[in-house]
Order: structure tokens, then C-alpha cells, then sequence
């Protein structure tokens, strides 16, 4: 599905983005959750997840590499959400200045969710983003 973008500036999108886990996943590992389209930065973000597990944190933020690029090496900030607590189940709005301050870029970029311990497979995890041009 196309993330839809604003067409002109100051216009506001909502956009949701939902991952169901396909395998179990080990500490440290990423899913490439979300897209912020080009020219956008982002004005507002709540993450809701089910309960991911006993002492499972999220870090939410801008994925390193090109949007749908499989490198096992690509990396994932912590702008949105930092140790966000997700052994259960949980809607939080960002809080973290970093949110909101997100500069923009020329090209898509991925918002990916690192999880600080293993988390077996068949969870949720959905990002709300509202994203301006």
C-alpha cells in the first residue's frame, strides 16, 4: 500500500502502519514498520502494540539504508519513541522532542522499531504517523 503524501504544504496526513510478526524476532532486531515520505517531517506519532513480551522495550525511529533495502545492517534511531515499555499491551503518543524535529529529506525514508528482547511471532505492532510537506 502507497503511503499518501500531502500536496501541498502545511496539509496534514494520518497514516497507519501495522506489522503482525511473521517469525520470532531476537534482541536487536528491527522491522521496517512505517515510510516518511519525502519532504515530510512528522507532527504527531502514537504507537500501539500488544504485549510483546515480559521486559520488551521499543526504540521507534529513522531507519539507516534505502526504504525496503534487506542489509542486515541497517540501523534504527530512537527519534519517535526511546525504551518505550512494551511488555504490555499499549497506546502511547511521542513525547520525545526528536519526534518533532525530524528534518526533511529529498528521498522516503523508513521508521523502523528495534526490540530490546525476543518477541515471539503473531504480535501486533502499528504506528499511527501525522506527517506534513
Amino acid at each position: 500500500k502507497q503511503t499518501p503524501t500531502s500536496r501541498e504544504a502545511g496539509v496534514v496526513v494520518a497514516q497507519r502502519f501495522e506489522a503482525t510478526i511473521d517469525a520470532d524476532l531476537d534482541v536487536g532486531d528491527i522491522v521496517e514498520l512505517a515510510v516518511l515520505p519525502a519532504y515530510h517531517t512528522v507532527v504527531d506519532a502514537i504507537l500501539d502494540t500488544e504485549a510483546l513480551g515480559a521486559g520488551v522495550n521499543v526504540d521507534v525511529g529513522v531507519m539507516s539504508g534505502a526504504v525496503g533495502d534487506p542489509d542486515g545492517t541497517r540501523t534504527c534511531g530512537d527519534e519517535l519513541f526511546s525504551a518505550e515499555d512494551a511488555s504490555a499491551a499499549a497506546v502511547v503518543r511521542a513525547s520525545e522532542s526528536s519526534a518533532f524535529t525530524i528534518a526533511p529529506a529529498g528521498a522516503d525514508r523508513s521508521i523502523g522499531v528495534k526490540v530490546s528482547a525476543a518477541v515471539t511471532a503473531g504480535k501486533k505492532i502499528a504506528l499511527t504517523l501525522l506527517m506534513v510537506q
